[in-house]
């Protein structure tokens, strides 16, 4: 980020952004400053390729921000009663996308420096110059049109990977039905053959108790199906690792994966959505298993899940053939596929997604032999105001 030289000198001018050759958008862009002069020189620098809004203080930045959608922002950072970066925050915590630019007078520096760690695109020194802030603009307003793209694709990514998971779910429900069917239509056909034979109340019994496990099997599946995302809350990754076993066990199954748990009992809540971080450690969990389908024993999972502090974090692991190190820095790109055409390359984009919802990370540990690991790591819940 650099900082530009004088305002003052030649007209004002105005310019089409770099995005791709191509005129930018016009995009409505929020000044705020308490000082009238360089909010209209703003007005008058960027209103002819943007719809340009003018605040003189935070209070009335935030009445603006609510009253309708802005791409970018451009602050000062010394304002009487709160200050650019009291806004900056703000505005991170309640509108992540848009992008800010500070501004900072002489002696601000180390501020305006403090201001980029918060979350900042960049820092202007006032006075400014305009082919700088041109630049800064365009810059911005081109990270904030990529990062909407990219948002909407993950979006695409995870309704397409829940789609895939609702497959997954329904056939492992057929198979799970298989059998109580099977030996509910065998008693039957024997009380059909034999209605007054002796054990005839045992065989009713039997039955009875067979369509009390079809039932329940129906229930699980429509609770998994009834659960909607996007509602945050304390949970705890034991509870995830169970409910996802419980989703996943038609598959582990049917493959004979043997699965270790080693679930710390003392683990602290994380605030998340439940749903979701079950389909990430879902989405790892099948992955693994599909690591290993064409590998004669050993196809065993470890799930831990330990904390410190400040993190809890769960672990997957398998005893599959492992990762190239020329695919590592590419397996969490949305579409990418180690399976080729057997793969969406949805599964990894989608837990990378998640854990960027909940503040968490997602890490391929490094493995001494055979197999991959997975680790999520989330921040412990806290009281905190706004997560």
């Amino acid at each position: 980020m650099r900082a530009g030289a004088t305002f003052a000198g030649g007209a004002v001018r105005s310019r089409a952004g770099e995005f791709g050759g191509d005129k930018p958008p016009r995009s409505r862009i929020l000044v705020v400053d308490d000082e009238n002069g360089p909010r209209q020189a703003l007005r008058m620098l960027l209103n002819e390729d943007h719809e340009v809004r003018l605040a003189s203080s935070v209070r009335e930045a935030l009445k603006a921000l609510d009253a309708g959608p802005f791409q970018l922002i451009i602050t000062d950072v010394r304002m009487p009663e709160r200050s650019g970066v009291d806004l900056l925050r703000a505005v991170k915590e309640a509108y992540p996308g848009i992008e800010v630019i500070i501004l900072t007078g002489y002696g601000q520096l180390e501020t305006a420096m403090k201001a980029v760690e918060y979350g900042a695109f960049a820092y202007l020194e006032k006075p400014f110059d305009n082919d700088a802030m041109l630049k800064q603009v365009d810059a911005a307003l081109r990270r904030f049109y990529y990062e909407r793209n990219r948002r909407a694709l993950e979006e695409l990514a995870l309704e397409a990977n829940r789609f895939e998971t609702l497959g997954r779910v329904v056939s492992g429900l057929i198979h799970d039905l298989g059998t109580p069917l099977s030996v509910i239509g065998s008693q039957v056909e024997l009380l059909c053959m034999r209605p007054s034979a002796e054990g005839a109340g045992k065989r009713l019994e039997t039955m009875r108790s067979q369509i009390g496990l079809c039932t329940e099997i129906v229930r699980r599946t429509m609770n998994f199906l009834r659960e909607r995302p996007d509602t945050f809350a304390q949970l705890s990754l034991n509870d995830v690792v169970t409910s996802c076993l419980a989703v996943g066990r038609p598959l582990l199954r049917g493959q004979r994966v043997a699965v270790s748990e080693d679930l710390d009992p003392h683990m602290p809540p994380v605030l998340g959505d439940f749903v979701l971080v079950r389909q990430a450690v879902l989405n790892l969990v099948t992955n693994a298993c599909y690591a290993m389908a064409e590998q004669k024993k050993p196809q065993k999972i470890v799930i831990r899940t330990w904390h410190d502090e400040s993190t809890a974090s769960l672990s997957v692991k398998d005893t599959g053939p492992g990762i190239a190190q020329v695919e590592r820095n590419k397996i969490f790109d949305t579409f990418y596929s180690t399976k080729a055409e057997q793969g969406t390359g949805l599964g990894l984009a989608v837990v990378q997604n998640v854990m960027r919802r909940h503040r968490g990370v997602v890490q391929l540990a490094d493995t001494t032999g055979r197999g991959a690991e997975f680790i999520l790591s989330f921040p412990v819940a806290t009281r905190r105001k706004g997560y």
